[in-house]
């Protein structure tokens, strides 16, 4: 039986998100925004320095999509005060090409929400670079809608 599923990213999956957040940054190399994004927003550091910070930390929330218990996705989020209390934020989500129309993302996203409500958090944040539809469109199928749109003009 074939199903997807999402849990926390363990200490023995270092090696797999290193290798997940390499293909999503390579992904959006050429995408509009993404070297404003990376140097303005993204996380900083190798792929394994990241997954050691989001997964040793209370702030960050780092889960991986599985399908048939192998993962191919991840989504890091993380606690933030937005009105003086607790949202979240997701910091970078991501699925493999071939898992995209499988439910992986969604059983990521669908973690993401029943933690977000057991900790009372009022709001989830995302983003999704111009152009990328796809994520725009998954955003919005969890009621993530814009609030904000980042302007640059380069001179």
């Amino acid at each position: 039986m074939e199903y997807e599923s999402a849990r926390i990213a363990e200490l023995t999956d270092r090696v797999i998100f290193a290798a997940l957040h390499e293909s999503s940054r390579k992904e959006i190399e050429n995408h509009k925004g993404a070297d404003l994004w990376e140097r303005t927003s993204a996380l900083k550091g190798t792929s394994l320095e990241i997954f050691d910070e989001v997964s040793q930390s209370e702030e960050f929330i780092c889960v991986l999509g599985m399908y048939n218990d192998y993962p191919f996705g991840f989504l890091i989020a993380e606690w933030v005060s937005i009105y003086d209390r607790k949202s979240i934020n997701i910091r970078e989500v991501f699925v493999t090409t071939e898992m995209r129309s499988v439910g992986v993302g969604e059983a990521m996203m669908d973690y993401l929400l029943t933690e977000a409500e057991r900790s009372s958090a009022i709001s989830i944040l995302g983003r999704a670079l111009p152009g990328d539809r796809d994520l725009k469109n998954f955003f919005e199928r969890f009621k993530i809608t814009a609030r904000v749109i980042e302007v640059e003009r380069k001179l």
